[in-house]
């Protein structure tokens, strides 16, 4: 919206008052400033697509705060159920982290295959490495006790600067090849055997994995998961460009991932419908390498870990789970293996919906039969409802 024109006579000539600047410029900073903190309304936009009693369970557990699109998924067994706002089966996002868990059922896959085994060496798939890091296992790596860095090092300060500005400009943090992320090895200390989530890590398995089957990560995917399993809308992007954007979790544009040689760690797009394919077939064993969400190891307090997977050990039902965030997107994936009951939530703006994992209960099935049975309060409207106002 534009400033209407002043077209009246000006009383006055010259500058203004220096006294009068001051407080435009304030108030002009101060409504930019509110701009940018909250450039969307809280609540979820858009209007709500396939079953409104699963959208309003999910708006009740994950609660409010700014939202965009949301899409959220039910299985149970064969049934699987759909909701959204704003968005549907096939509409598209980036799932973060939840890549790592294609990434393990690779290696479950590639062990399956002989190609690998747990305690294949990093030095055994690149000669060129020496030292205490060419002796870390792929297993230890799965199993997030490499001794792997959370994060790649830069190689120079310059790139450190690049990673922290990439920060503030909402841009793709990861950059480099393959090439890069294996010079990268050389300069970390893996002393360190403690359980450490790595996003490092899961880029140097992936790519030793795509190194030992001589094909890129981008194919294993395609050619041993998403091609089997008719997955056609998942894939691992080479380019951001004509990518869906998604938004920060003040509303602000945020430039697509794709991660370059870390696209294993993170870089999967897929669909809720695609989603719903994956999780069943984990769910059912009949997945390429779902062994992998098998727990095999303590991780911390709450939890113990799979390759790649987690499963609480803190609640009941025990969940196995993961979930994953990129600039712009929050995605959630969880299941009981005793019931067969799963969720699958994915987000195009940056606010966590790790809630999710309180609707893979009986509790949260019955709250939202209620809603579907129109048992909510008397002239009160649902938060899926409330959702559909812009």
């Amino acid at each position: 919206m534009t400033a209407p024109t002043d077209t009246g006579p000006h009383t006055q000539t010259g500058h203004p008052p220096r006294r009068r600047i001051l407080p435009v410029v304030i108030a002009a900073s101060v409504a930019l400033a509110l701009l940018l903190i909250t450039p969307f309304p809280r609540g979820f936009q858009g209007e709500v697509t396939g079953d409104p009693a699963l959208m309003d369970a999910a708006a009740e557990a994950l609660g409010s705060g700014h939202w965009n699109h949301l899409a959220v998924v039910r299985v149970n067994g064969d049934t699987v159920t759909e909701a959204g706002t704003g968005a549907d089966g096939r509409t598209q996002f980036e799932i973060g982290s939840i890549t790592k868990t294609f990434t393990a059922a690779l290696f479950a896959d590639a062990i399956e295959r002989g190609e690998v085994e747990e305690s294949t060496r990093l030095g055994e798939v690149w000669p060129e490495l020496d030292g205490d890091v060419a002796e870390v296992t792929l297993g230890a790596i799965a199993t997030q006790r490499s001794g792997l860095p959370r994060q790649e090092p830069a190689p120079s300060v310059g790139d450190g600067l690049a990673t922290v500005l990439a920060g503030y400009l909402h841009t793709d943090p990861y950059r480099g090849d393959v090439t890069d992320l294996v010079r990268a090895l050389d300069k970390v200390d893996v002393s360190d055997t403690e359980p450490e989530y790595s996003n490092f890590g899961f880029a140097v398995l992936g790519q030793a994995l795509a190194e030992v089957a001589g094909r890129s990560y981008a194919d294993l995917i395609r050619e041993r998961i998403t091609q089997p399993l008719g997955m056609d809308d998942t894939f691992v992007p080479s380019s951001a460009k004509g990518l869906s954007h998604g938004l920060t979790s003040s509303g602000l544009p945020a430039a697509p991932w794709t991660l370059g040689a870390s696209a294993p760690a993170g870089a999967i797009r897929s669909t809720p419908r695609d989603m719903a394919i994956w999780l069943q077939a984990t769910m059912a064993g009949t997945a390429p390498g779902a062994a992998a969400s098998e727990p095999r190891e303590d991780f911390d307090e709450t939890d113990r870990i799979g390759w790649a997977w987690m499963t609480t050990t803190n609640r009941t039902p025990n969940i196995t789970w993961h979930n994953g965030g990129t600039g712009g997107y929050r995605s959630f994936l969880g299941f009981d293996r005793g019931s067969g009951t799963g969720i699958i939530v994915l987000s195009d703006s940056a606010n966590s919906v790790d809630k999710a994992i309180d609707l893979i209960s009986e509790k949260a099935a019955g709250r939202a039969a209620e809603r579907a049975a129109g048992q909510a309060m008397p002239g009160s409207r649902s938060a899926a409802e409330k959702g559909q106002s812009r």
